[in-house]
């Protein structure tokens, strides 16, 4: 059978969930050394302004968007392994290009995994 997951009411959780943690300051890197080569790409040259630019994408984003594989893929990355990994791709108006935006919830807390520029992928005839 099929497996449908992640549900429109499950990201959507995710994303309010997402938002949560950025509030309340609760945003790490999963694996820093990527993200700054991902923030530079980005002209974001303070890492500090990351989190706020991330609340905003994620008000642009909705399940719609959701881009990951169904189940979910889960992460290898040492500060998530086996979490499962919220992938989206969509339009930002804010940075007016697509995007591609990766994040592991854990304990109340964001995991910034990736963000950057969307890549036209073939396979499933999505946008990475």
């Amino acid at each position: 059978m099929y497996d449908r997951r992640p549900t429109d009411r499950e990201l959507l959780a995710r994303i309010k969930g997402a938002k949560e943690a950025l509030k309340g300051r609760c945003g790490l890197f999963a694996n820093p050394s990527k993200a700054v080569g991902e923030l530079n790409n980005l002209d974001i040259g303070n890492a500090n302004d990351i989190w706020c630019l991330l609340q905003e994408l994620l008000d642009e984003i909705s399940p719609k968007d959701y881009s990951g594989t169904r189940p979910p893929q889960k992460s290898y990355e040492k500060a998530i392994v086996g979490l499962e990994l919220l992938a989206f791709s969509w339009w930002s108006p804010r940075l007016e290009r697509a995007m591609y935006l990766k994040f592991v919830l854990k304990d109340g807390r964001f995991y910034y995994v990736s963000l950057h520029e969307s890549r036209v992928v073939e396979q499933r005839g999505e946008v990475k």
